[in-house]
């Protein structure tokens, strides 16, 4: 009684194997099951264990003894993970056998949880909303894998909107900036240039990783802190910091009134927030295009300015401001500035800490 899944990818059996440990860890964790991914590691769910490491070659292969039912302890299964080269290409394999020592029925108890567990959950991951859902976390609302490290430790189109947002802030050394939603870091580090001191928080582990690395001198010289959490429960003291910022994050928050309470909570008196969200009329455009489009909320100049209010911000505006001498400014070669000529392509919300 065997169970496997295999899939061919074109990358080098060694760089297969880092991809697909690294990020099987981070999924199984985000399904509250812990994978150490190393010789004589274990895999454990709400600390119980239920995997151990018996055989790590990398490049190769990894086999795993594993404990599906706790209330048949002596009873393990083996889970194997095959890396072949195949022409041009890895096939990675999946395979999970001695089944029989757990169900008791060899036939339609194994087909039964092969469908409602494996296939079931394989074709709604393939349907248009899991599948959106899927890439647009993956590339914006909670960044993660190769091509989202590598377009935010540089993200070039958005350099435009962090020197809006530092215009308006005005930092200087004796400032104490917070930033929500970090991403890979970029922002923070143009805004410690100002000599300011900074904290941070994402709920993208890897996003938290980048943001380290990119700013591990200042990390180092304790002029910024980053950590892995929610917007809506911020992990600070109140009336601490004297300028918060948020920028391409605003629209993806679940719950926005409680993120904007906790961002007042957290600011001194006369404490400055600026926030850049991408405006309505930017939907479907290469700004803001689909899947991440259908699930990002837009806002009117309005909405924005009453959400600040009903937390208790005052002196609260919207400006629209034309982003091309910001992306000149930032750099960008012709071809790329000249996409941010028009006012307009997004919102800067402006507020202040009563």
């Amino acid at each position: 009684m065997t169970v496997s899944a295999s899939i061919s990818v074109t990358l080098e059996p060694s760089a297969a194997f880092d991809i697909i440990f690294d990020e099987l860890a981070m999924a199984l964790r985000r399904l509250r099951m812990q994978f150490e991914p190393a010789p004589n590691r274990r895999v454990s769910e709400d600390g119980i264990e239920v995997g151990r490491v018996v055989s790590w070659e990398p490049g190769r292969h990894v086999l795993l003894e594993w404990h599906p039912a706790d209330w048949k302890p002596d009873e393990v299964m083996k889970v194997e993970f095959r890396f072949e080269r195949v022409q041009e290409q890895t096939r990675v394999t999946l395979e999970i056998s001695e089944w029989e020592r757990v169900l008791e029925d060899h036939g339609s108890e194994l087909a039964g949880w092969f469908a409602g567990e494996v296939m079931a959950p394989l074709l709604q991951a393939m349907g248009p909303s899991r599948f959106g859902d899927w890439v647009t976390d993956r590339a914006a609302r909670r960044p993660s894998g190769a091509l989202a490290r590598k377009g935010y430790r540089d993200p070039v189109m958005h350099r435009p909107n962090f020197k809006a947002i530092l215009s308006k802030l005005s930092l200087t050394p004796k400032d104490y900036l917070l930033e929500i939603g970090c991403g890979g870091g970029a922002f923070l580090e143009d805004a410690l240039q100002s000599g300011c001191r900074a904290a941070a928080i994402d709920h993208s582990p890897e996003m938290v990783r980048l943001a380290r690395e990119v700013n591990k001198d200042a990390v180092a010289k304790r002029r910024l802190e980053i950590l892995e959490g929610e917007a809506d429960k911020l992990p600070y003291a109140d009336s601490v910091f004297t300028s918060a910022v948020m920028t391409n994050v605003f629209g993806f928050l679940p719950d926005p009134v409680a993120t904007l309470a906790e961002v007042h909570r957290v600011l001194t008196k006369g404490g400055r927030l600026v926030i850049f969200t991408v405006s309505p009329e930017m939907r479907g455009t290469m700004a803001a295009p689909e899947p991440m489009a259908s699930r990002l909320r837009f806002y009117e100049d309005v909405e924005l300015m009453r959400l600040a209010k009903r937390v208790g911000f005052g002196d609260v505006r919207v400006e629209r401001p034309s982003l091309e001498p910001f992306a000149r400014e930032a750099g960008l070669p012709e071809e790329q500035a000249k996409h941010f000529a028009g006012p307009g392509d997004g919102q800067l919300l402006v507020a202040h800490k009563g």
